[in-house]
């Protein structure tokens, strides 16, 4: 799709907020895509011409030309529903400004998507918002927007509201405070499947992943017979991540060791990336083995989708990290990697995948509790040192399990509070 020995491109802080904040680069996207489309443009170089030799534009606006293309194509009625849920989104659901820098007007730009990639087609679509908890009102900021617009598809929906449940998977639940993003996703994608669409997404509340490439997505579930259609971050030319990005601080790297080390296979290494689709009856029935309702929701239904033997595609997606409100700064580093190292345990345990039984003992003993998982960070934070020789980012990430272990143990042999631990 793309020529993999191009270097990966890494959008900068100020690029950052043009690509999730600006409906002039939104709609100049939209227009030089259409063009594309109109004058059957595919060269690579011819694009680039046009966008000014803006590469991560260019890469975009590939991106959306094929997926209105095959959009194109489609000659029945169709309905699309998409999923997000909203926890602490009052900032990224209004528009950007020097008093809401963090502001992306999200909800907005998801309609205009929906609206530029299936206009003049038979495609009908509906969103569905879940609030999960959001302390801050997120969903009353929605109700605002949907409001204002008129919007008669846009449906606003509260975790609570559905709570005690009869039904799977929402009948695993026993109260909203109990999810983290998992319990409301399966909500709206249940509801929207039950509401009789033909194909159901979820996706983030930020603009990241532009909803105009999931034609992309269709292209796999209609063309190719796919029942679910997963989204990449990592096989396009864009960087995922800012390299800023908070929680991406130094001392995770020992625990995302460990979680490689795990070494379970979940059909490919973006199992997180928000944007997921499915056709409507294995949807129904994925829902049904669904009891994950934190982080590791993604665990879950892909570790469905590796071991339910249908086809599933895995396609390359266009995206810009959105950090600025990263809800794993607002839950914390801490709880972060509690719910996700016992997801990762619970998920290869449900589906029987095979891993590495050592580092899954390593977990279960020494990175099971949020009191361990907090020293091992804070320890980590100040550098890790084996043998007199400190480690960087690239030496972690290849330490062999017997030094990793090694590590770990001696770190929680160290007094609360203090760092500098160093391997046997």
């Amino acid at each position: 799709m793309t020529d993999a020995k191009r270097p990966k491109i890494v959008p900068d802080t100020e690029y950052g907020v043009r690509f999730l904040s600006s409906w002039t680069y939104r709609t100049d996207a939209f227009h030089i895509a259409d063009r594309l489309v109109a004058e059957d443009i595919t060269d690579r170089d011819t694009i680039l011409k046009i966008t000014g030799n803006d590469e991560i534009l260019t890469e975009l606006v590939s991106f959306l030309a094929r997926s209105r293309r095959f959009v194109l194509t489609i000659s029945d009625a169709l309905r699309i529903g998409v999923v997000f849920a909203v926890w602490k989104e009052v900032r990224r659901l209004q528009p950007h400004s020097p008093e809401n820098p963090a502001g992306e007007d999200g909800l907005r730009a998801k309609v205009a998507e929906l609206e530029w990639l299936f206009r003049d087609t038979p495609v009908t679509w509906s969103i569905y918002v879940v609030d999960d908890e959001c302390p801050e009102g997120s969903l009353d900021v929605a109700q605002v927007i949907v409001d204002q617009a008129g919007w008669k598809n846009v449906f606003l929906l509260r975790l609570r509201d559905a709570l005690p449940a009869s039904d799977l998977p929402l009948s695993k639940l026993d109260s909203a405070s109990s999810s983290t993003k998992g319990g409301a996703i399966l909500l709206g994608m249940q509801r929207a499947a039950q509401d009789g669409h033909d194909y159901v997404m979820y996706t983030d509340c930020d603009n990241s992943n532009n909803l105009g490439q999931i034609g992309l997505f269709l292209r796999e579930l209609i063309g190719n017979g796919n029942k679910a259609a997963i989204g990449d971050r990592r096989a396009t030319h864009i960087s995922e991540w800012h390299t800023t990005r908070e929680s991406e601080s130094y001392a995770n790297y020992i625990i995302k060791r460990v979680h490689a080390l795990l070494d379970f296979d979940l059909l490919l290494g973006d199992v997180t990336c928000p944007f997921k689709m499915f056709e409507r009856e294995y949807l129904l029935a994925l829902l049904e083995r669904m009891d994950v309702f934190d982080f590791c929701v993604d665990f879950d239904i892909v570790g469905y989708l590796k071991t339910s033997r249908v086809p599933v595609a895995i396609v390359p997606i266009v995206s810009v990290d959105s950090d600025l409100e990263t809800t794993w700064i607002a839950l914390t580093n801490v709880k972060v990697w509690w719910q996700k190292l016992h997801g990762f345990i619970y998920v290869i345990e449900k589906y029987d995948l095979p891993h590495n039984a050592q580092a899954a003992a390593l977990v279960r003993e020494r990175l099971w509790t949020s009191e361990n998982i907090r020293h091992v960070l804070e320890v980590a934070g100040d550098g890790i040192t084996v043998n007199g020789r400190l480690l960087t980012i690239e030496d972690q990430l290849q330490m062999p399990f017997d030094q990793v272990n090694d590590w770990i143990r001696s770190a929680l042999a160290r007094p609360r509070g203090q760092a500098g631990a160093e391997g046997a």
